[in-house]
């Protein structure tokens, strides 16, 4: 036979496979001499014949470990008549592989040995202990397994479990009835405390009805669980093969029961310490706020807190004074170093981390925004095309209520990438700029403008408004008013009531004002004669009363 040579490729990736393998196999223990680790023999195995617990083996005999010996004696035990009882099975004494021991036999036929290795050394139980013992447990396991094949036992079992599941359902339904008629009774006259209860300004009545209220559906759901649990613990004790089970049901709810007595105890102290921290801390938030609060009338003044952000910095303090009580509470809360409650605060700490990142933006420009001093409650500003009075500046967003009466919220982002204007800071004005054409005299564009500003309600007289020339436009001058107004929330109305002031008093006078604009001089002044000012369906008090419902408000 002529040998294949292996192709270059397959040549080159054996060579890194084997080089690969002797340099992994070290490190992995892969060694030959290196023993395989031996999974060591079980020390104790039970037999359990029809549900019950017969004895425990601990000993090793003729090579037989514990729970091969018990395998073996439960086959045999099985091959045992239904009539057989333990007066039918013999024990004698045997020496099996020199050791001493007692044997159990049916009919001259070994069902089983046990050795002086298989009593319970820690407990000090002899060997013949341990036979007298096994024996009393194989005979109410095979009388158990007799009774088991009765049809009078079982015709009773069913009877009597059918009879109960009809009480138990009778009992749930009786018990929900008073629970639904108590709470009915209850609502009639809420608040169940009449007496005014608070602590720290709260009102604690609600909670207490809320709490009756769940403290009577527990008792309710209590009252149908103990009827569910009494009923299944006493039908599975009229089945002898079930019977083992009903015993160790009171057993588990007993232990049950002691686990949530000792868990409960052992946790007071960690409930006492995290009930000492949050009323400390709510001590201390609330003595905080009062300051704060002072701070903000004016009662008190401090060179390092302006009234302005004292309300910003009671939140900062409070989520701060709250954050920090929950870390040094966390030790003590019951659960808290166990490996599920890690794995929950891990979880939601990457939620946090996760989701927060914009919240964290917002927090941080409202920052800036509330110690930057650029917006205060009660001004009126522009943000964009957004204006209006400020209601609320805020960690994560501005609100504003716009001359139409419209809660605006501005995200404290916009409010920190974008310009502001502030008309109230350096005193509210508003201004109005119009063009006149070249052939007015530019001091009787300023004198009419006057006398517009002079008949405007709810501008000031002084400081007196002003005027300025902006531009010399090709075809028009670009004039432009500005005047201090009183009351603030009244901006735009007064701005309104200031364009048609200006109208008529350029009208009354007989100025053209440049607009729309014009590529040829009309032949005549485009004016509205004073006749033609209260033209249908214009009513000629209807300025006069705009202007005084202005001042009124």
């Amino acid at each position: 036979m002529r040998s294949r040579r292996f192709p270059g490729t397959f040549r080159l990736q054996a060579v890194i496979a084997v080089l690969a393998i002797a340099v992994i196999a070290p490190a992995l223990g892969l060694a030959a001499e290196t023993p395989a680790p031996q999974q060591a023999e079980p020390s104790e195995a039970n037999i359990t014949f029809w549900n019950r617990h017969i004895a425990t083996l601990h000993g090793t005999i003729g090579g037989a470990d514990p729970q091969m010996r018990a395998e073996k004696v439960v086959d045999r035990l099985n091959e045992l008549p239904l009539n057989t009882r333990a007066s039918d099975i013999t024990t004698f004494p045997l020496n099996v592989d020199g050791k001493d021991g007692v044997a159990f036999s049916y009919h001259g036929k070994i069902l089983f040995y046990l050795g002086v290795d298989d009593p319970d050394a820690a407990s000090g139980q002899t060997l013949e202990q341990l036979a007298q013992a096994t024996l009393s447990n194989l005979d109410d396991a095979l009388q158990a397994r007799c009774a088991e094949r009765s049809w009078p036992v079982i015709r009773s079992a069913v009877l009597f479990t059918l009879t109960g599941l009809f009480l138990l359902i009778i009992a749930a339904v009786l018990i929900w009835k008073a629970h639904a008629r108590l709470v009915a009774a209850l609502h009639h006259r809420v608040p169940l405390v009449r007496t005014p209860l608070q602590l720290f300004g709260i009102d604690l009545r609600p909670p207490i009805d809320s709490l009756v209220y769940a403290i009577l559906k527990a008792i309710t759901w209590i009252l149908v669980i103990a009827a569910l649990y009494s009923w299944t613990k006493l039908s599975l004790a009229r089945f002898p093969y079930t019977q083992p089970w009903s015993d160790k049901l009171g057993g588990y709810v007993l232990h049950l029961f002691q686990q949530w007595g000792r868990s409960t105890v052992d946790a007071l102290p960690g409930l006492l310490a995290v009930f000492l921290i949050v009323v400390i801390t709510r001590w201390i938030v609330q003595a905080a706020s009062a300051f704060f609060e002072q701070v903000v009338l004016g009662r008190i003044r401090v060179s390092w807190l302006d009234p302005d952000v004292a309300h910003a910095t009671q939140r900062i303090f409070t989520g701060v004074a709250w954050v920090f009580a929950a870390v040094v509470a966390y030790p003590y809360i019951p659960g808290s170093g166990t490996e599920a409650f890690k794995g929950i605060s891990v979880f939601l700490g990457l939620m946090i981390s996760l989701g927060s990142t914009g919240i964290i933006n917002q927090v941080m420009s409202g920052l800036f925004v509330v110690y930057s001093r650029a917006l205060k409650t009660g001004e009126w500003v522009q943000v964009n095309d957004i204006e209006g009075e400020v209601l609320e500046v805020g960690l994560l967003a501005g609100k504003i209520r716009s001359p139409e009466g419209q809660e605006i919220t501005v995200p404290n982002s916009v409010l920190v990438s974008t310009s502001t204007k502030n008309f109230t800071r350096l005193g509210m004005s508003i201004s109005a700029h119009v063009t006149i054409g070249y052939d007015a005299p530019w001091r009787q564009v300023e004198s009419l403008l006057l006398i517009a500003a002079d008949r405007t309600a709810n501008i000031r007289k002084e400081p007196k408004p002003f005027i300025r020339q902006r531009q010399l436009s090709d075809f028009y001058v670009d004039y432009l008013l500005v005047a201090r107004i009183q009351n603030e929330k009244l901006r735009l109305e007064t701005l309104s009531n200031l364009h048609a002031q200006i109208q008529d008093a350029f009208n009354e006078y007989g100025v053209q004002i440049m607009s729309p604009h014009y590529m040829m001089q009309p032949e005549g002044d485009v004016v509205v004669p004073r006749s033609k000012w209260n033209s249908p369906p214009a009513a000629e008090s209807q300025l006069q009363g705009k202007a005084q419902a202005a001042a009124e408000t």
